[in-house]
């Protein structure tokens, strides 16, 4: 899996977006189909059409809206279409639920309910990751790469540990998952996030946003201050033990922001997976799918990943960049004013700039 989101690099984010579709869609077939019934689902045809259809729906629109911003690069025709694609979204969406209302049969109430509700439901968590994960994409591959590594080592680690020293069982949903393997992996998790923050932060291709649909390879923009390093003095105990060798070292605010992902993906990430196994245990199922010999399905690999993603995407939108509007949606509000009030307004920017 590792060697999957690596490949990631060079391709960049229109590639990106399509390995996260494909992983999203297989999750929400393997999610979806626990709850089914074969004998009910043959007599419900309709059923079966209106899930894949609000689905479809679903990501379609959500890619739509993502990606405006790189789509208005690359197509300027489209600048501006965002509400019309939100209100077209709406529109879908009536239509999938007055074709579910209409598709209800009699003696089939509850099971048709309880199936719709559990896609619905499945759409939010898993949908949110999708989206999660292609806004952080868009933001720079960092981003995106950093939290994947934080979980990939997490497991690593936690796997490691647990093999050496594991002595203490941390959870009964997960008998195999010890206290020891839990610790350890925290601490080499964090180290791990604070380096590779700092090693991905001298590439471009990864701290650059996203503007257009182009390789990763190709990306040039000015570097953030956020990943731009500065010296920083040790702290005096630690100095005095090293004899003054070791008095300062260099450090980015991306550096330190990582360390709250290395932080969550150890701690609170890992509670995805108990979930997942919890939610396995009550459909008594040994593995969500087959997909991967020996590793069962795809959600057996990604459940601590999908919430790892939509922390990040939080985390960097609320505390890491500003709250601003981007360029992009300033000047999409900008076409929509009158002429009036956008020569007013390129009359103060003018001053502005001026003064």
């Amino acid at each position: 899996m590792a060697y999957v989101f690596l490949s990631l690099i060079p391709i960049g984010v229109l590639f990106g977006v399509a390995l996260s579709f494909i992983i999203c869609i297989t999750m929400l077939y393997e999610v979806t189909r626990i709850n089914q019934r074969v004998r009910r689902e043959r007599q419900l045809p309709s059923l079966h059409i209106i899930k894949w259809y609000l689905i479809t729906i679903f990501f379609v629109f959500s890619t739509l809206y993502t990606m405006r911003v790189p789509l208005e690069n690359t197509f300027p025709s489209l600048v501006g279409s965002h509400k019309m694609i939100s209100f077209a979204a709406f529109c879908a969406t009536m239509v999938g639920l007055v074709g579910f209302v209409l598709s209800l049969r009699k003696g089939m109430y509850r099971y048709q309910f309880i199936q719709f509700t559990w896609i619905v439901m499945s759409l939010l968590v898993l949908g949110l990751q999708y989206v999660a994960s292609q806004k952080c994409m868009i933001q720079g591959m960092i981003w995106f790469l950093l939290p994947v590594s934080c979980v990939v080592n997490n497991d690593i680690w936690a796997y490691i540990f647990g093999k050496l020293f594991g002595r203490t069982r941390l959870l009964a949903l997960s008998p195999k998952k010890t206290v020891e393997g839990f610790l350890g992996a925290f601490l080499y998790t964090v180290i791990w996030s604070f380096w590779f923050c700092g090693f991905l932060g001298y590439f471009p291709e990864m701290y650059c946003p996203c503007v257009g649909f182009t390789n990763a390879v190709n990306a040039v923009c000015e570097k953030d201050p956020l990943f731009v390093q500065a010296e920083v003095p040790f702290p005096p105990m630690i100095q005095q033990l090293s004899g003054g060798y070791l008095s300062t070292f260099r450090v980015s605010p991306a550096q330190k922001h990582a360390i709250v992902l290395g932080i969550f993906s150890s701690l609170i990430a890992p509670f995805g997976g108990f979930f997942a196994s919890g939610l396995k245990r009550a459909f008594n199922l040994k593995d969500f799918g087959d997909l991967i010999p020996g590793h069962g399905g795809m959600t057996d690999r990604m459940d601590c990943q999908g919430l790892m993603a939509i922390f990040t995407f939080f985390y960097i939108h609320t505390y890491v960049y500003d709250k601003c509007p981007s360029s992009s949606d300033i000047f999409t509000c900008a076409l929509s004013l009158p002429v009036g009030q956008r020569r007013a307004l390129i009359e103060k920017l003018t001053s502005s700039l001026v003064g």
